[in-house]
């Protein structure tokens, strides 16, 4: 089983980014984050409030019962956007089976928003590397 969980879309939501007169006061993408913790929760996933990463964007701790997921939202403008997840359920032995339902839960969720468009699945490292993208988080 192969999985992809990082990916590349395009967003439709306003630009949420507060800045002054050098630099952000506020990132962008926090309005994202938040639309991904609400599909989540609905998911029966417990999600924290988005986690600012100052430049690196936004961050969400996700749980199943106690296995703990995390994402990093990161926004460059409305067509270069990046989503990237991390199985934290166990370091030496993660839950593979629960991270590719996750995967395949969010994939849910932004396939039913439609203010991400153009989404892309890498396998991990695979967005840097030019790898070839997927239309889905899972391979057999």
């Amino acid at each position: 089983m192969r999985l992809r969980p990082e990916i590349q879309f395009c967003s439709g939501f306003p630009d949420d980014s507060v800045e002054d007169d050098t630099d952000f006061v506020v990132w962008p993408g926090r309005n994202i984050a938040e639309a991904l913790k609400a599909g989540l929760e609905q998911k029966g996933y417990r999600v924290s409030e988005p986690i600012d990463a100052q430049e690196h964007g936004w961050e969400l701790d996700i749980w199943r019962g106690q296995k703990r997921l995390w994402a990093q939202v990161s926004v460059i403008d409305s067509e270069e956007n990046y989503l990237i997840t991390q199985n934290m359920t166990f370091f030496l032995w993660p839950d593979r089976k629960l991270f590719r339902q996750f995967l395949l839960d969010l994939q849910e969720v932004i396939q039913a928003e439609p203010r991400f468009r153009n989404v892309k699945w890498f396998e991990k490292g695979g967005i840097s590397a030019d790898s070839p993208p997927a239309d889905g988080p899972v391979a057999d």
